[in-house]
């Protein structure tokens, strides 16, 4: 049982092509504060999965690439029909510390559906952590101008350090979310939308050269997806259409 609380923790792990701090990352995480931890490797290229398999979690390898949305849906799903009550999102490349995890112990008990890690609590993660610039700029002026237009109060919305509970698993229809990084956008506005409980924790984050963040192209094409997934958030909002994420599960 995790030191955490009594409700069963799963840490699922996604990877593609982190097999340098596959080892590192593992030796990082607190043991205790999971009661299993899963490896989704996405059919990397390098030898991700030969190096997972030598340590000691569930390792599996998907036979095509699902996506960093197929890959962590996937794990979701998993972790769950398991008999997780709570999934934290590991990313393979140890931006984030998974440890953080036991700062959410509160939220967990009082059975919220998910939890997201910000980087921008009471502290400037650019000039105190080394966030490049122009991924704080953006990052800050998107997660202001969601927060503010739909009242979702979180300090950031572009995080990769996720709690999901079992309440989000059984009432959001996340399976219909993107295969790419808009799922990690789309699911807070499913929260949101359909009133389940969410809150936040204060992680801090790594930017070294053996983080895998999607690059600046891709990441212009996320934030231009992020207007049009909040118009059709709206648009559900207001009864004028609803798509299919927006429908009960």
């Amino acid at each position: 049982m995790s030191k955490i609380s009594n409700k069963k923790i799963y840490g699922v792990v996604i990877c593609y092509n982190s097999a340098p701090v596959i080892k590192e990352l593992y030796e990082r995480i607190d043991k205790e504060l999971f009661d299993k931890i899963y490896f989704f490797d996405d059919n990397s290229t390098d030898n991700s999965y030969e190096v997972a398999k030598e340590l000691d979690w569930q390792v599996l390898k998907n036979s095509v690439n699902l996506g960093h949305g197929g890959n962590l849906k996937k794990a979701i799903k998993t972790a769950f029909l398991d008999g997780a009550d709570y999934v934290l999102e590991i990313h393979a490349d140890n931006q984030y510390d998974p440890n953080l995890i036991s700062k959410a112990k509160n939220f967990i008990d009082e059975d919220y559906a998910l939890i997201t890690g910000s980087r921008f609590v009471n502290k400037n993660p650019h000039k105190e952590e080394g966030m490049p610039f122009l991924r704080y700029f953006s990052n800050k002026v998107m997660s202001s101008f969601t927060r503010k237009l739909l009242s979702i109060e979180l300090s950031e919305f572009h995080t990769g350090f996720k709690i999901f509970g079992k309440s989000f698993y059984e009432k959001i229809k996340f399976e219909d979310c993107s295969n790419n990084y808009l799922f990690s956008f789309q699911i807070i506005l499913m929260t949101k939308f359909f009133n389940l409980k969410y809150g936040e924790i204060s992680i801090s984050a790594d930017y070294g050269d053996k983080v895998n963040s999607c690059n600046y192209f891709n990441g212009f094409i996320y934030l231009m997806q992020n207007f049009v997934e909040i118009f059709f958030y709206l648009m559900a909002k207001s009864k004028i259409f609803k798509k299919s994420i927006y429908k009960t599960k």
